[in-house]
């Protein structure tokens, strides 16, 4: 249960509720008084008096662009399936064609996060940085890395980041990453660099292949952990699990977990940003494939890339 919540009324609440129930209201109250959503960060009323009377568009608090699908780091139950993606490097006119599109659909994205999979693995990761500050001056713009590759990067790479006011977001896994090396190159090049909190671990919905679980409920448990939207082929999806779903697909052979139509909303065409808004902050279908009431963490460790890393096991039990 969240900080706030007095010690003593998390430790009686653990004494004499069932783990379900006990994991049920920690999300309840995360998401009400603690988690902020990152799709949009407009109030309700404000929404409103900005639909009725201003004609305004609508800001996307946040959005995911993939620069690369695979990855350096082989993460154990990896969120957006890098570790066993095959090698798919983004083509940066056709991002650069979404990220326009969507410049037309929001007055603004408060923040974009250039990743993947590994970012710096792509040749042309500074096109990427240079043609998000273009068509987002206002945005902060991150791009984000496991680390390993920082030190090895050009002169070229450090110069893009510290003109286009770009921040350098690093992953703490816990490998041998020169934190103080990296710290210390950006105090010389002028770059700005974060680091994420100590991923010691990973948390693991799994996939339920008969999408048996209620999307609703799963979706409200989903805001502020994974809901962020990310746009691929097009269309924007309301988080990664479900927009690279075909990867663990293909690679399982379980066609039953492919995204649908009804999963994604396409960009191009009539529809308006208000509606795409609507849309990412709603369940969809696919939503029934993430099994809440079996959500675990687990010490961070690189995988073998089984099924299991992502797909519930038959007979699993439910660990809330």
């Amino acid at each position: 249960m969240p900080i706030g919540v007095p010690q003593r009324l998390r430790d009686a609440a653990k004494r004499v509720l069932p783990e379900a129930t006990l994991g049920r209201l920690r999300s309840t109250v995360l998401r009400r008084y603690y988690v902020e959503s990152l799709i949009s960060r407009e109030s309700r009323s404000a929404r409103f008096l900005r639909r009725t009377f201003t004609g305004k568009r609508p800001t996307l608090y946040h959005l995911d662009v993939h620069v690369t699908d695979h990855c350096n780091l082989n993460c154990r139950g990896c969120e957006h399936y890098s570790s066993i993606s095959d090698p798919v490097f983004a083509d940066l006119a056709q991002t650069v064609r979404e990220l326009e599109r969507l410049a037309e659909l929001f007055e603004n994205i408060e923040q974009i996060y250039l990743l993947g999979g590994e970012p710096l693995l792509h040749p042309g990761v500074d096109g990427f940085v240079c043609e998000t500050r273009r068509i987002f001056p206002r945005t902060r713009l991150y791009v984000m890395t496991n680390g390993v590759l920082v030190t090895r990067m050009p002169g070229s790479f450090w110069d893009t980041l510290r003109e286009e006011r770009a921040t350098l977001l690093c992953d703490s896994y816990p490998i041998n990453i020169p934190h103080d090396a990296i710290d210390e190159l950006g105090r010389e090049r002028g770059v700005v660099i974060e680091w994420m909190k100590p991923a010691d671990e990973f948390f693991r919905i799994p996939l339920d292949r008969s999408a048996s679980c209620d999307p609703a409920a799963s979706f409200d448990r989903c805001r502020g952990l994974s809901n962020c939207a990310i746009v691929r082929g097009g269309r924007l999806y309301p988080c990664a699990h479900v927009a690279y779903a075909d990867i663990p697909a293909k690679r399982f052979g379980m066609p039953d977990i492919e995204p649908c139509e009804q999963d994604s909303v396409p960009i191009f065409g009539g529809t308006t940003g208000d509606e795409i808004i609507d849309f990412l902050m709603a369940p969809v279908p696919w939503c029934a494939h993430c099994d809440f009431d079996s959500f675990e963490r687990y010490p961070w460790s690189r995988g073998t890339g089984e099924a299991v890393e992502w797909l519930k096991a038959p007979g699993e039990v439910d660990r809330r």
